[in-house]
């Protein structure tokens, strides 16, 4: 016998009492396989069977959220696909799992700040390099830091690269080249459960390499001239600072640590951070290990920096450092005001990396051959050019020690050593 059916309409589904016992089906007379369910609730359903013979009953939603038209035109719709063979319950849970991984996917996706952490923790950084990159989040980045990677998209790059365009180009530059390779680091190392990447958007910073957009900045060229060697020289050694002279540690520490970067071309920090576990008095050898290129590089003392060294090291105590700070525990740290106190006095302007250069003018002056030059400075060929040569020469130590004295004698007339040679020390 053929089932009673209604005419679903609001006023006949707000009239319909509800049953707590038992399931109750209205079937609705206009639209065969549309269907109000009530329970202790009231709902609408679609069925029809597949073309296998098979039931299929899908919710649609309560009445209350749905009207009945609403509900209709959504039965039209899923009896239309299950006619065709498809069963809405089952893309429906394809759609629940699909929208649960993706949930999942997402809570997995870092921040920039986590990110970065990892980054520093997988990566051999130097410390300058880490320096950099520390300012980077918390200064360039701040306002980013708890933002996941894949909700910075390429407007909001682009936007922050002009700002910090403003500021200044190069850091501009260091900023984004840090977030590109932050992005990629992020993509190669952060996976599902599956090994399935979680990030799968673009780099938002990769528009800086492909359409060369990087700030050109014009390469710095100073350096201490020939004829501005003695008046330099004489600056740094009869120069003195505050307390220097009553504290045996730290007694001509300035000038010391400026006669280092002169005479060995080191960087900035590699002079502030080396160790006398790295220095060999019986040799006279410096080792820097913490070097920009991740590459050791051990170099010959000249006479009077190996003599520098020699009467540092009478007074260093327990320190582990060369050039201590004032606690003892650390190195020094940005000696800007020592550099510009010898500006002041000598009247000749230079920055800390002009002392590099000064030190590879000099040796490239003296006819010191261009291998040796690469040595000193621990450059390999990928710093400068394509040499393959470079590989296959090997600069022997007395090479390197004459030319680390001949430098020496040039950038430190005989007068200014006799001075250093007899400085003396409070005790």
């Amino acid at each position: 016998m053929a089932s009673t059916k209604y005419k679903l309409t609001k006023t006949f589904v707000d009239s319909t009492p509800l049953s707590s016992n038992k399931q109750v089906i209205y079937r609705d007379s206009e639209l065969t396989g549309f269907a109000l369910r009530v329970t202790n609730v009231k709902s609408y359903i679609a069925e029809k069977k597949l073309p296998d013979g098979t039931t299929c009953r899908v919710t649609i939603g309560q009445h209350g959220l749905w009207t009945v038209a609403q509900a209709r035109e959504q039965a039209k719709a899923y009896l239309m696909m299950i006619s065709k063979g498809e069963n809405p319950n089952k893309l429906k849970k394809q759609h629940i799992t699909t929208a649960k991984n993706h949930k999942e996917k997402n809570r997995l996706i870092p921040t920039v700040e986590e990110a970065y952490l990892l980054y520093k923790s997988r990566k051999k950084l130097a410390n300058t390099t880490i320096i950099a990159y520390d300012m980077c989040v918390n200064d360039y980045f701040k306002d980013w830091k708890s933002k996941r990677l894949t909700d910075i998209t390429q407007k909001m790059a682009q936007e922050r690269f002009a700002v910090l365009t403003e500021r200044s180009p190069s850091q501009a530059n260091l900023a984004l080249k840090f977030l590109r390779a932050l992005f990629n680091f992020s993509i190669a190392h952060y996976l599902a459960n599956n090994d399935e990447k979680i990030i799968n958007t673009d780099n938002p910073a990769s528009f800086i390499s492909r359409k060369k957009a990087l700030n050109k900045i014009k390469r710095r060229r100073t350096y201490v001239r020939s004829d501005q060697h003695r008046d330099w020289a004489y600056a740094v050694c009869t120069t003195t600072w505050a307390g220097q002279q009553y504290d045996n540690i730290h007694a001509y520490t300035n000038q010391d640590y400026l006669f280092l970067l002169v005479l060995t071309g080191f960087r900035r920090s590699e002079g502030e951070t080396i160790e006398w576990s790295k220095i060999d008095l019986k040799y006279g050898t410096i080792t820097i290990t913490d070097t920009k290129n991740g590459e050791d590089l051990m170099l010959p003392m000249g006479k009077m920096l190996w003599h520098i060294m020699r009467e540092r090291k009478k007074r260093a105590g327990d320190s582990k450092y060369v050039f201590p700070d004032k606690t003892g525990k650390s190195h020094i740290s940005d000696r800007r005001s020592a550099r510009e106190k010898i500006i002041a006095t000598s009247g000749i302007n230079f920055t800390f990396h002009d002392l590099r250069r000064t030190f590879s003018s000099v040796a490239n002056s003296i006819a010191v051959g261009q291998y040796t030059i690469k040595h000193l400075l621990n450059h390999t060929f990928d710093d400068d050019d394509k040499d393959v040569t470079d590989g296959y020469v090997q600069i022997p130590f007395d090479e390197l020690q004459k030319a680390m004295n001949m430098i020496e004698d040039v950038l430190i007339p005989s007068d200014i050593r006799e001075i250093i040679y007899k400085r003396e020390y409070i005790k």
